[in-house]
């Protein structure tokens, strides 16, 4: 951020104190502001950055839970008239449809965003001043907002390390409900499947299910509010995944393997569509498993041969196995790396499963 320029952070959980931690290790003025003392004494100490009292302030970015953003950039527009405002709620269309019913006076100033980032813990103990890093950071904007609110906020972004990408406000909704919410919605789904299940079941837990259901330990409380916030585009897009899946189910309760095999293609596909590190396709990488003793100094021995190979590791991915002093590691690497690799690891005394 530029130099001298006082940015006032609202909200201390997670995404505001590593917004706040990410601009005061770049030398900017940061202050921090919320309406929980202890929350907020936490964050100062984590960040580094100070308590707001009455400082002229460039840049508001507010960071508290979707329902509550509307009104408090309201607030913001009165309290720092001359300050650019954004936000990094996972919702914009409700947002912007109640500051148009507030009657807001300097809509040019305000600019949605949206980082792609998180963790499944929350509040200023799990922030992280690299947490955006290399992460795509949504810019918003309304016919409304104007130039200056706009490169404002994409200073901030660049500055945290995060790359700008700019929707409109519906184009941010839809897309939102597909990559990120509905999976929410079908993890805690899956997840909630294994109350009532046996407990010799749970026993067989392997790193598939640990997969599908890790963003279920997400914040209950936050994520009925997004889910609410969102309602309209989530609910058509898990309406359309229940009906797949009962498809799904129609095909095996036929028999119908050909059927099957087409499902479970298309989803090869799907996950292929995906953009890998630096934006490539994940076609272009493959995977090595690996059999490691769970025992202490193995894995970066592991990493040695890799670096001695001259292989570069994507991905890296430790199952470990129930009941036995070994693990299994998922090495992702380019394609054409898998031949010096494979036969590295050999030479080093790893048990290569596949």
């Amino acid at each position: 951020m530029t130099q001298g320029k006082n940015t006032l952070v609202i909200g201390t959980g997670l995404i505001g104190t590593s917004i706040a931690l990410g601009l005061t290790a770049h030398g900017a003025n940061v202050f921090l502001s919320d309406i929980d003392e202890i929350a907020l004494d936490n964050a100062i100490k984590v960040s580094g950055a100070s308590k707001y009292t009455a400082q002229d302030i460039s840049l508001v970015v507010v960071a508290t839970p979707p329902a509550s953003v509307a009104k408090i950039i309201a607030a913001a527009t009165i309290a720092h008239p001359l300050a650019f405002i954004t936000d990094v709620a996972s919702v914009k269309g409700s947002i912007f449809r109640e500051l148009e019913q507030l009657g807001i006076i300097g809509l040019d100033r305000i600019v949605g965003g949206h980082p792609m980032a998180g963790r499944e813990v929350s509040g200023a103990i799990g922030a992280q001043g690299n947490l955006f890093l290399d992460r795509p950071w949504v810019i918003a904007s309304t016919e409304a907002s104007s130039a200056q609110a706009i490169a404002a906020v994409k200073e901030l972004v660049q500055t945290l390390g995060a790359f700008p990408i700019f929707r409109t406000i519906e184009e941010h909704d839809r897309a939102v409900a597909l990559i990120s919410h509905t999976p929410q919605v079908v993890a805690s789904v899956m997840a909630g499947e294994l109350m009532e299940a046996e407990g010799s079941y749970i026993e067989l837990a392997g790193q598939g299910i640990r997969d599908t259901i890790r963003i279920a330990g997400s914040d209950s409380a936050l994520w009925t509010e997004i889910l609410s916030e969102n309602s309209k585009y989530i609910a058509q897009q898990v309406t359309q995944v229940a009906n797949h899946l009962l498809d799904f189910a129609s095909a095996l309760i036929d028999g119908d393997r050909e059927s099957v095999t087409a499902k479970l293609v298309k989803g090869n596909q799907g996950r292929e569509r995906l953009p890998g590190k630096h934006g490539s396709s994940q076609q272009s990488t493959s995977m090595l498993v690996v059999r490691l003793d769970d025992k202490p100094g193995e894995l970066a021995r592991l990493f040695n041969v890799a670096a001695q190979a001259n292989v570069n590791l994507e991905d890296v991915r430790i199952d470990h196995s129930l009941g036995q002093p070994t693990g299994l590691v998922e090495l992702t690497v380019a394609v054409q790396s898998i031949d010096l690799l494979k036969p590295a690891l050999e030479a080093g005394s790893f048990v290569v499963i596949s």
